[in-house]
């Protein structure tokens, strides 16, 4: 069967949805995928062929040219995903379904996947009868949400001759959820299922750097990413300054935003990379400390380590509750975090084995969670009605 997937560009969002990619793959059905032109490339390095999709005039892509968020500085910050999601993506997908609809209509796909962010996919299918997946990124999606969502696409599926259905089509087929039910509920909808957030960033063994063999060996190592498009140098050097203070190793990767050289002087207990695979990192490493990108803490969450949560907007303060709850984390609010805060709250994880005991409960819980391979027969059986 053929079957096309369909994304917002950000690692974030392509990540979750490659190993069923790749599953379906293995199992000789034929996968492409439609996504911004900025991240065509390394789409094709993970395997597929990719459609450029939501090319917008004068920019990269519709992505790239994103209208402006709400004014959020006087939202509480778990208010603010709420407010946010709809409008900047119900946008997008307004020009995403330009490119996206004669695209389905060439290649003809059996079955569409689709990023839970990527809102034209769902009209776009239900309008010429082709079931389609919906992969949610992180936990589940609140009423409120759900509302923005519905009143910010009613227009892209207007424009295929469709009323927008009461839950935008998120639940129409089939939604994967990625949070084990330590993190939370999941949404209440017949058409959910678990699925286990298989950690992927594309990273092959032999590239590991040599240097990663150190790690930890000595006293205890604590890996520190804050995304790669959200942070900022300021909020680097509290962060570094917290680890001076402390008896551990660390390495901290600063993403495609920020040039290591801007964050200051770097502590000799601590290496500073831009990007290196989390995968290679989180095996030798004691405690987390991130933006609680869903990525980020699912694969902490996945490997049993006890997480330092700096949220910044988004899903993150969603996350960052959601794993809270666990025991396995702690949260500093946006007035926590100066260095001894930092350094305080890393030091606990480290020294109480409370958190440990939590982040390895979650853990366990999320490996009897159904594989992404093991949807391919239900993803065929709905291709095939």
């Amino acid at each position: 069967m053929r079957v096309l997937v369909t994304s917002v560009p950000g690692m974030g969002h392509v990540h979750p949805l490659v190993p069923l990619a790749l599953g379906l793959q293995r199992t000789g059905h034929d996968v492409a995928w439609a996504t911004a032109p900025e991240a065509g490339a390394r789409i094709e390095g993970y395997g597929f062929r990719a459609f450029p999709s939501g090319s917008a005039p004068g920019a990269a892509s519709a992505w790239a040219a994103l209208p402006p968020g709400p004014d959020l500085g006087d939202v509480p910050p778990r208010e603010r995903r709420a407010q946010f999601f709809g409008k900047r993506f119900g946008g997008a997908a307004v020009r995403m379904r330009e490119d996206l609809a004669p695209l389905v209509d060439e290649f003809r796909p059996d079955l569409i996947l689709h990023d839970l962010a990527e809102l034209a996919a769902a009209p776009v299918a239900a309008a010429r009868g082709i079931p389609h997946v919906t992969v949610a990124f992180s936990g589940a999606v609140s009423e409120s949400l759900v509302e923005g969502i519905v009143a910010a696409v009613s227009e892209v599926w207007a424009a295929e001759g469709l009323a927008v259905p009461s839950d935008a089509g998120l639940y129409e087929h089939l939604y994967l959820h990625r949070f084990p039910p330590a993190l939370g509920p999941a949404p209440d909808n017949a058409n959910v299922r678990f699925v286990r957030p298989v950690g992927f960033d594309g990273a092959r063994a032999e590239e590991a750097p040599a240097w990663l063999a150190a790690l930890g060996a000595d006293r205890p190592a604590v890996y520190v990413t804050l995304g790669t498009v959200v942070s900022g140098p300021a909020q680097w050097r509290e962060i570094l300054t917290a680890l001076d203070s402390l008896d551990v190793d660390a390495i901290a990767t600063t993403g495609t935003q920020v040039d290591p050289a801007e964050i200051g002087p770097v502590p000799a207990n601590v290496r500073v990379e831009r990007y290196v695979p989390q995968s290679f990192i989180l095996e030798h490493v004691a405690a987390l400390v991130s933006h609680a990108g869903a990525g980020s803490m699912l694969a902490g969450a996945e490997r049993g380590l006890p997480q330092l949560c700096i949220p910044m907007g988004a899903d993150m303060w969603d996350n960052a509750d959601a794993l809270a709850g666990s025991g396995a984390s702690l949260t500093l609010e946006e007035d926590q975090r100066d260095a001894v805060a930092i350094s305080g709250a890393i030091e606990r994880l480290l020294k109480d084995a409370a958190f440990t005991t939590a982040a390895r409960r979650v853990a366990a819980e999320i490996a009897t969670l159904p594989h992404p391979d093991e949807y391919v027969p239900a993803l065929e059986a709905l291709a095939h009605g």
